[in-house]
């Protein structure tokens, strides 16, 4: 006989029941899978560049909300804290922003620094510490936070790959989990459109030569596969171009080079050139946080037909591909927020 459970006649999970917001049951869901399958806690720590062998640690305390100390308490969101008999050897913290917003760069280095300040968390001073944040989009994080950046979508890979190779039947509730974070808040996807359309603007030239597009973290698109860019003179648009890669980082910072390091050297490579001739010419940058697009240039679908949209602004649009690739001249968005 087999049983299915529903929430406010909606198929549920047992994360469901968390209590909270969104993002605090999602990470409040991870933290109790860290806690339950130590060997899931063993499979995401191998997938983090530079950490520490699990070889000698006999135990790992798993802490969601922890609370700091002092007048003005501030909260991690999962500590992972590693111990080889008594003796405290390393701790990582995450630091989890909802899997549907974006997080941004200047409201949170604050707050990355203080969960690695020894006066909030006493009783980690002299500990070797690592610290994660896990966003919408990879940010790139000043080195001194302390902190790097790991997707949502990263760790939805990580967790498919470790299930790929355990066939347990108690790691459904893992599955479980995945399927929970890909229906919070209206079905979140690994993208939420096919194609975003965005007004080519006077940076368009950098974008061909660089394969980058940048805008400020402060514009609120949708993830997409593609992205296209519509041209002045009527909306006009020429190409689609798979995104490989976004991070966002502030072009602005003085250790741009060092916070590069952590992607794909020809990206950070294309990025620095991106920036240098962009902030050489009329145009710059504000003095706020970018999300860079890493576009496939050599994989561009061509349209030679120029579709356009039939009223044309500075507004994002989303269509389909499939719109955008039949031949039709004007053509009709899926949607327009």
């Amino acid at each position: 006989m087999k049983t299915s459970f529903r929430l406010y006649q909606n198929n549920a999970s047992f994360f469901n029941l968390i209590d909270g917001d969104s993002e605090t049951k999602q990470t409040k869901g991870l933290a109790y899978l860290f806690a339950t399958f130590p060997d899931l806690l063993t499979h995401f720590c191998s997938q983090i560049p530079d950490f520490p062998s699990l070889k000698e640690i006999d135990f790992v305390q798993v802490d969601a909300e922890m609370t700091s100390f002092g007048p003005k308490p501030i909260r991690r969101d999962i500590t992972r804290s590693l111990f080889k008999g008594r003796i405290k050897q390393f701790v990582l913290i995450i630091e989890a922003k909802s899997i549907k917003v974006s997080a941004k760069v200047n409201d949170i280095k604050d707050q990355l620094i203080s969960y690695l300040d020894p006066q909030h968390f006493p009783m980690d001073e002299g500990v070797t510490a690592m610290g994660i944040t896990l966003t919408k989009n990879r940010i790139l994080h000043d080195p001194v936070t302390g902190f790097t950046s790991m997707t949502w979508f990263e760790l939805i890979a990580i967790l498919d790959q470790f299930l790929r190779k355990h066939s347990v039947p108690e790691y459904r509730i893992i599955r479980e989990y995945i399927n929970f974070l890909l229906g919070a808040d209206k079905s979140m996807h690994y993208y939420e459109v096919e194609v975003l359309s965005v007004a080519a603007g006077k940076t368009y030239d950098l974008t061909q030569i660089h394969g980058v597009h940048a805008c400020p973290d402060s514009n609120s698109y949708k993830t997409p596969i593609y992205i296209t860019f519509r041209m002045a003179s009527g909306g006009e648009m020429e190409y689609l171009y798979k995104i490989k890669d976004i991070v966002v980082l502030d072009p602005n910072i003085p250790s741009l080079s060092l916070i590069l390091e952590g992607i794909d050297p020809d990206f950070a490579h294309r990025i620095k050139g991106y920036i240098a001739q962009r902030s050489s010419g009329k145009f710059g940058f504000d003095s706020e946080p970018y999300r860079f697009y890493n576009l496939d240039v050599q994989n561009a679908v061509y349209l030679p037909h120029r579709p356009r949209p039939k009223i044309n602004n500075a507004g994002p649009r989303y269509y389909t591909i499939a719109s955008c690739v039949k031949g039709d001249k004007n053509i009709e968005v899926a949607s327009k927020e």
